[in-house]
């Protein structure tokens, strides 16, 4: 009797190992509720069978001891129920066990279904993250054109700006030597008239003296002459 226990023992830790190795974690309160009922029905099942068997020795023993061949019918037709009932029970137990097998079939069948339903979800995720980091991969890049087509942009303005300001500083440069060059011939030039005016000025200043002084001296000889006239 207590091999037959461990024997149904043994075979229920191997089920219960092949779902581990399958990657179903029994854990669940109610099954493992299930199944302690259903040994604890199997050890009273046991129990009964062995007194029934007790029973049935007994009545043997009484048979044997009084040769009651009525007590010997009666234990035959027992011992037929006992074995139809033994027989029904069997296969209630072999539609049980079918059952139970169908129902943790069903709850295998439904933890790959949402196990794969994870895995599905968890490349949804994977491939949304990927293409958002790609997004903003291309947001940085494109950020990264724009500031440096802009610097691009404004050290083109800087350098025309430079070249603008050069150039014109150029300009007002050559245009103040072009001025101090006409400023220069036009002193130049003044004092060139101012020096010939000057000159015009003495030779005329010096050709008037000498008119006076021609004057004075014919006014001398007139004079001159008329006191020797008289």
């Amino acid at each position: 009797m207590k091999s037959t226990m461990l024997s149904i023992q043994n075979s229920k830790g191997s089920v219960m190992r092949s779902k581990e190795g399958s990657g179903v974690i029994v854990t669940d309160s109610t099954m493992l509720d299930r199944e302690r009922k259903q040994l604890e029905k199997i050890k009273l099942k046991q129990q009964q069978e062995l007194q029934q068997m007790m029973e049935y020795e007994l009545k043997m023993e009484q048979i044997r001891m009084g040769n009651d061949e009525k007590l010997k019918k009666q234990l035959e037709k027992e011992e037929l129920q006992r074995k139809e009932l033994a027989l029904k029970a069997k296969e209630q137990e072999r539609i049980k066990q079918e059952k139970e097998l169908m129902r943790k079939k069903k709850e295998e069948e439904e933890a790959e279904r949402e196990r794969l339903r994870q895995k599905a979800l968890m490349e949804k995720e994977r491939i949304k993250e990927e293409e958002e980091k790609e997004k903003a991969r291309k947001k940085q890049e494109e950020i990264r054109k724009r500031e440096q087509e802009q610097r691009i942009k404004q050290e083109k303005f800087r350098m025309q700006t430079e070249k603008i300001t050069q150039e014109q500083m150029m300009l007002v440069e050559k245009k103040k030597k072009e001025m101090d060059e006409r400023d220069k011939q036009r002193k130049e030039l003044l004092e060139k008239k101012q020096k010939e005016a000057h000159e015009a000025a003495e030779r005329k200043r010096g050709a008037s003296i000498k008119k006076i002084e021609a004057t004075k001296q014919k006014m001398e000889f007139i004079l001159e002459e008329q006191r020797n006239v008289l």
